[in-house]
């Protein structure tokens, strides 16, 4: 009998997780083997190990990894967990490190410190990287002076093509991202700009005037960090030339910043409109209650706003208590509603898709948005209330109120934030408490106002 030929199967390689690995070997105490394993790591896999890691986890860690390594994966953890680790380390190893990271890494971290172990770390600095920074540090860190590098290879309008490939190649710069060379007076003064390609491309005896843009895309130091990433993608730009008021190059934001801060800016946006801190982890329970506790306190007053309103008709719930079971789909859908618009608009003003000179239009448009959305929510629960109660007046009126609740929420999730806006103030940060305080008035004054009119149809 012929034995049949069995397929031949590749062996399955099971890829463990690193964050995985690191905990395992620190529940079983193994703190060695953990920070050997981290040591090892790539630095991308080391910061997101070590933003997984409690507290307490960080403290056995993080004092007995080298300057490498923590340079390494500082560059790519997130804001808290950097904090984390600036806190843990000592001034030596953190002096190595602030010289080693990038310049507005470099400067977050320097703002991170106390004042005593922030001149301590200075002082540790070389002359060079010391007199880079305490540039850097001059600006706030969401501007672009403050997201800006330093290290940036200028180029002298004199110069010929095959002079300017030998400044290139000896250059002391940070080189690894030569997207552009900007072309400068020996005062700084910028003239124009030229891409690496066409420098390599060029006849060595052109001269860098010759090929040059002099037609150079720049920002202030002083903008807004977001502006810069804005102008970054709306040019489609691998670098973006910082100077000052006078026209003089500090330094670039490169597209890698571009990621940065559009990520940073939106999880910002998300946390104020959930009213939390946007430095807030899980690690701290002390620090959570701080940050959450005053706004909570904020909403209850306005909480206490719609309670008075149903307190108000009293009597009317006295007599049709079913009433009250539908109050939470009043106020609830009217909530909803308005905040999927404020989301909308607020993330639109931040990225200047919108303007407060745009609000009728917007005005317009979320009002017949909400009249559709108002209808169809109220026939649908309206008819679950004719159906469940047999009184087709208790439907018309929770049809008046969801609709009429739904319209309010959409309208105001356009004029709320616009006037924040207006006024100057970050409509993310509070936008959604006087949305949620609006609805819930508005929604339970149609809705119990309509019924105290029809209370007679509905006993």
């Amino acid at each position: 009998m012929n034995e049949r030929e069995l397929p031949e199967v590749e062996p399955q390689i099971e890829t463990v997780d690193p964050v995985d690995q690191v905990l395992d070997l620190l529940r079983d105490d193994e703190t060695a083997a953990a920070i050997a394993l981290v040591t090892d790591m790539r630095s991308p896999d080391a910061a997101e190990v070590l933003e997984h890691l409690s507290s307490d986890d960080l403290e056995e860690i993080i004092p007995s990894l080298d300057a490498e390594t923590i340079s390494g994966a500082i560059e790519y953890a997130d804001s808290s967990t950097r904090s984390e680790i600036v806190r843990l380390l000592e001034t030596d190893t953190l002096t190595e490190t602030i010289a080693a990271v990038p310049d507005d890494i470099a400067t977050d971290l320097v703002h991170e410190l106390d004042d005593e172990t922030a001149a301590q770390v200075m002082e540790g600095l070389s002359d060079e990287r010391r007199e880079e920074l305490e540039q850097l540090l001059t600006y706030a860190d969401d501007t672009a002076g403050g997201r800006m590098t330093g290290q940036v290879i200028t180029l002298l309008p004199n110069l010929t093509a095959g002079q300017a490939i030998e400044q290139l190649r000896t250059s002391q710069a940070d080189s690894s991202k030569p997207f552009y060379l900007y072309v400068t007076e020996p005062d700084r003064t910028l003239e124009g700009v030229l891409n690496v390609r066409a420098l390599i491309t060029a006849p060595p005896g052109s001269v860098v005037t010759e090929l040059m843009t002099t037609d150079v895309i720049t920002i202030e130091a002083s903008e807004d960090q977001e502006e810069a990433a804005r102008v970054l993608q709306r040019h489609n730009l691998l670098a973006l030339p910082v100077v000052d008021q006078h026209g003089h190059l500090l330094g670039t934001i490169t597209s890698d910043d571009l990621i940065d801060v559009m990520q940073e800016e939106a999880t910002e946006d998300l946390y104020r409109l959930a009213l939390v801190h946007e430095d807030e982890d899980l690690r701290g329970i002390a620090s959570s209650i701080r940050n959450r506790l005053p706004w909570l306190t904020v909403n209850l007053v306005t909480a206490l706003a719609a309670a008075w309103v149903v307190a108000f008709f009293e009597s009317t719930l006295a007599q049709v208590a079913i009433l009250a079971a539908f109050l939470p789909v009043i106020g609830g859908q009217g909530g909803n509603a308005g905040i999927q618009t404020l989301t909308i608009i607020v993330r639109s003003l931040a990225i200047d898709r919108v303007a407060p000179r745009d609000t009728l239009t917007l005005v317009r448009h979320e009002a017949i948005v909400g009249v559709i959305l108002g209808v169809a929510s109220g026939v649908l629960v309206g008819l679950v209330a004719w159906a469940w109660q047999g009184n087709w007046w208790l439907g018309l009126v929770v049809f008046a109120g969801l609709a009429a609740n739904i319209l309010v929420g959409t309208v105001f999730g356009v004029l709320i934030p616009m006037a924040l806006s207006r006024l100057k103030q970050d409509p993310a940060l509070s936008g959604g408490i006087w949305l949620t305080t609006a609805t819930d008035i508005s929604g339970f004054l149609a809705f119990l106002g309509t019924a105290a009119v029809l209370i007679d149809r509905l006993k």
